[in-house]
């Protein structure tokens, strides 16, 4: 069986405004943990990544 290596990680930062409500981050929060949204985050990574065949075979994982 194959083994997998890192070969790279990259990572998304997302800001908000400054002035926002607590309760209005916290909304954004909780949504960008969510299941629906991460998934969602996986299939478009691994619809980018499915552009470039150099990158066929490789295993893409979404962690937090």
């Amino acid at each position: 069986m194959a083994r997998f290596v890192v070969v790279e990680e990259l990572h998304v930062t997302v800001r908000v405004r400054d002035d926002l409500s607590d309760e209005m981050v916290g909304e954004m929060n909780a949504l960008l943990q969510s299941k629906p949204f991460r998934s969602r985050l996986l299939d478009a990574v691994k619809q980018a990544l499915a552009g470039f065949p150099a990158l066929t075979g490789g295993r893409v994982q979404i962690s937090r």
